[in-house]
């Protein structure tokens, strides 16, 4: 329920992403002056960004963001903290801080080659996607891993028209990405190939032209239930 008194402290939250968008609703809704500032070019951060829009369409997105600048909570796009605006300022304008800058940093393989201009971990290549960015994708593509990063990913590839093919380590039962995803991308003509992992990436020039792997074997299970 909304309190509906009116509290004199103002609070400023930094990062528009769910993290950053949930504390924002819940102080509004307890009367809080809330004043967001994103990096970015719109609030959202890995829904927007992270997230392909067949997955989550962006009116969705815009409409729940809305309900939520409707409860009065100011939005500043294109303001980050530490080049635009800095932390002391912050701390010394609001009562109270909240710091919910995300995870857009994605894993490195630590690989030979992976440096290659056209390699991208998964986020960053979302990101630019999700962005409209202009990507020189090639006609295929390989992808790393087994994640949901991994398979929108693959599935925002082929729809750039790629040919995509998913190296997975394990085998299909151990793939930790939700499961009706993995079979969107195989419909869709996704290949995956499992019990293959990366050692190098083969660099022609400076660009990376193919993946050498090794077949890998199932030993025992891990601290993640999943088999080694």
């Amino acid at each position: 329920p909304f309190s509906g008194e009116k509290r004199a402290e103002k609070i400023a939250v930094v990062g528009a992403g769910p993290a950053g968008l949930s504390c924002a609703y819940q102080l509004a809704r307890r009367g809080y002056a809330v004043t967001v500032f994103e990096a970015f070019d719109q609030p959202g951060g890995m829904l927007r960004y992270g997230i392909p829009s067949y997955r989550l369409p962006r009116g969705v997105l815009d409409a729940e963001i809305q309900r939520i600048l409707d409860l009065g909570v100011e939005m500043k796009c294109r303001a980050m903290v530490g080049k635009d605006v800095s932390l002391e300022v912050l701390r010394k304008q609001y009562q109270a801080v909240f710091v919910g800058i995300g995870a857009h940093k994605g894993f490195k393989l630590g690989v030979p080659g992976e440096d290659a201009p056209n390699v991208f971990t998964g986020t960053e290549f979302l990101n630019l996607a999700n962005r409209g960015e202009q990507i020189e994708l090639g006609d295929k593509v390989i992808v790393v891993g087994g994640g949901d990063t991994a398979i929108d990913a693959a599935r925002m590839s082929k729809r750039l028209g790629a040919q995509v093919t998913i190296l997975y380590r394990r085998s299909r039962k151990e793939m930790p990405a939700i499961q009706p995803e993995i079979d969107g991308a195989l419909e869709e003509g996704v290949q995956i190939e499992f019990l293959a992992a990366p050692v190098e990436i083969l660099v022609n020039g400076d660009k990376a032209v193919g993946v050498k792997c090794i077949r890998m074997d199932l030993g025992e299970p891990d601290a993640s239930g999943r088999r080694r």
